[in-house]
């Protein structure tokens, strides 16, 4: 499978729990991603990346390993992350082992025995395309049903600027009293696209608090 399946099979289960916050969410949805950590092996030559591409992140040991990090980085509910981080590498392993041509070696280094289904599936088949473009679909849904999408991972405010480009607008803008779905990060009041202003880290401000902070900046 391709890298945005593996990202949206994580993403999708990440919300398959009641209470989940940010942290939990990306530590869920790169664990269905950093088995291809082992396609790094890429960079020193087509002989190295055959041998350890799905070996060094495709197996047992490397999946117990994510699981145990995942406990140490979310100990607010330690087995709760371990099983769903567990479950986000399985749905990659039988990903690329029902949909990619490579055999996995589940059970490197300690052994080389290689396993691969007899249908053997290309990254250039169909079924990866709709696969590919499914993922994007989901994340469009997800920023409908819950107002976020992966970019969360990167930036949330970043993400939620990007939501709300395609949001309803319920609020007024206190400046010019048009339809607005933001909020002054300063003030807390709704401004429209027109009078917020998006500065550092994509925080939005009202054009008034934005020129104080400018005025403020240049005494």
């Amino acid at each position: 499978m391709n890298t945005e399946a593996h990202l949206a099979a994580g993403w999708i289960l990440a919300h398959c729990t009641r209470r989940s916050d940010r942290r939990f969410r990306t530590i869920v949805t790169l664990a269905a991603v950093l088995p291809d950590i082992d396609a790094l092996s890429y960079v020193f030559g087509v002989e190295a990346y055959g041998h350890i591409h799905h070996a060094l992140g495709h197996n047992v040991f490397f999946s117990l390993l994510v699981s145990v990090l995942s406990m140490w980085l979310y100990p607010r509910a330690r087995w709760k992350v371990f099983w769903f981080a567990q479950l986000a590498f399985y749905s990659h392993y039988f990903g690329d082992y029902f949909f990619t041509k490579f055999p996995l070696v589940f059970f490197w280094p300690a052994s080389d025995a290689e396993f691969v289904y007899s249908y053997k599936i290309g990254l250039d088949h169909w079924i990866n395309d709709l696969f590919s473009y499914m993922s994007f679909v989901a994340f469009i849904a997800t920023g409908a049903i819950y107002g976020r999408t992966p970019i969360e991972m990167l930036s949330p405010e970043l993400d939620r600027r990007i939501v709300n480009l395609f949001r309803r607008r319920p609020l007024s803008c206190h400046v010019c009293g048009g339809r607005a779905n933001e909020r002054c990060a300063t003030c807390d009041e709704p401004c429209c696209i027109r009078h917020g202003k998006i500065g550092w880290r994509f925080v939005v401000r009202c054009s008034a608090c934005a020129g104080r902070r400018v005025v403020e900046a240049a005494r």
